[in-house]
């Protein structure tokens, strides 16, 4: 049997008379329920684990994403050179912070 299957779907009007039982449902067999208003889908209902989930490969989606623009932006810089920069921009940033904890030397 495939891992993918079509969706379980519901009414609306049957999520408003027994969401306790579609919400238990979904809580043990961990596969997402449709909500459907006249013949269109409206919203998912989804386990929290599955959130929790979907909410790590944003994160990590994002980041690659952060990382490939970073890369195109500096793609015509020598690899030296940024070292350089980066590592001068760091020790900018702890002088700061010791000044701010510890004030000015």
């Amino acid at each position: 049997m495939s891992p993918y299957s079509f969706p379980t779907t519901i009414s609306a009007r049957d999520i408003q008379r027994g969401y306790k039982k579609v919400f238990d449902t979904v809580k043990k067999t961990k596969k997402p329920v449709v909500v459907m208003a006249n013949n269109n889908p409206q919203a998912a209902i989804i386990s929290l684990e599955m959130l929790d989930r979907y909410n790590a490969i944003v994160e990590e989606y994002e980041l690659w994403n952060m990382i490939d623009q970073i890369r195109a932006k500096n793609a015509d810089k020598n690899e030296d050179e940024v070292m350089k920069d980066v590592t001068e921009a760091v020790e900018e940033v702890r002088q700061e912070m010791y000044e701010k904890t510890f004030g000015r030397s």
